[in-house]
């Protein structure tokens, strides 16, 4: 038999009502749809190695100061930096692709200046979703969908997922096209992973590579109809054929019939 509860204990339906409450509100406050930026920098173990503690130190210092500019610059928050990385979020996804594109173009003049013996390269990922956003950090699958979308990037390169992309208000402003469709941790189907190009010169390459392909998917498509046609046509002479053939050894001969006829008259 159940105890009765004691004068002043909380029942424990008044327990779950509360967690509910408390559940409700937790998500109300601090789950939002948010878009999530990695930035990486490319090579900083070797750089380190090959150059030594303080020009690592230095090109780091470099680094966050551009990348904290230009993320705060596009309306975005930059939550933390992680050695030779950044992670920042932004309300709006335009508005991170604007960023990435700035940081990027930033990193080249900053190169051309050859302020240092080796050059920054980042590599950077999008993702767009819902995630957990507290005063000093983010948390949930957005974090780390973008996290891997950026690890599969390469130096000076822009990645961002299928969802970021649909996101986007302005889907024209910036030439993209998926670059691959890639199996993720944690992920039981492929992602589309598309790159958003900022280089004018990549940009023209990639168009005539895009067309060229386009052109022979179209001729390998009227080659095969070709090859079809000819078989066809090829099976149809043969069944003619062999139709013509059945015909002419059932047709009775002529002269035997008529020697036939001959023979019985």
């Amino acid at each position: 038999m159940a105890s009765a509860e004691q004068p002043g204990q909380i029942s424990a339906q008044a327990l779950l009502a509360e967690r509910k409450r408390l559940e409700e509100e937790f998500e109300a406050r601090y789950t939002k749809r948010i878009t999530v930026m990695f930035t990486d920098l490319v090579g900083s173990t070797s750089i380190t190695e090959t150059h030594g503690d303080i020009l690592a130190r230095e090109m780091i210092k470099h680094h966050d100061d551009i990348i904290r500019e230009r993320i705060e610059a596009n309306q975005g928050v930059l939550v933390k930096t992680l050695g030779d990385g950044t992670m920042s979020y932004f309300s709006n996804t335009l508005c991170a692709i604007d960023a990435a594109v700035s940081i990027q173009n930033a990193l080249v003049e900053f190169n051309k200046q050859k302020k240092l013996a080796m050059p920054i390269q980042v590599r950077i990922g999008i993702n767009f979703g819902e995630g957990i956003v507290e005063e000093d950090d983010i948390y949930g699958d957005v974090v780390n969908v973008a996290a891997r979308i950026e690890s599969q990037a390469q130096a000076e390169e822009i990645y961002i997922s299928e969802s970021a992309y649909q996101e986007l208000s302005e889907k024209g402003k910036y030439y993209a096209r998926v670059i691959k469709s890639t199996y993720l941790k944690g992920k039981a189907k492929p992602v589309q992973v598309i790159k958003v190009f900022y280089k004018q010169e990549e940009i023209e390459i990639d168009r005539k590579r895009t067309i060229l392909s386009d052109v022979k998917d179209k001729l390998s498509l009227k080659g095969v109809f070709r090859v079809f046609v000819f078989f066809a046509v090829l099976i149809g002479l043969v069944y003619a054929y062999m139709t013509f053939s059945n015909l002419l050894e059932q047709e009775p001969n002529v002269s035997e019939t008529r020697s036939k006829k001959t023979t019985m008259e």
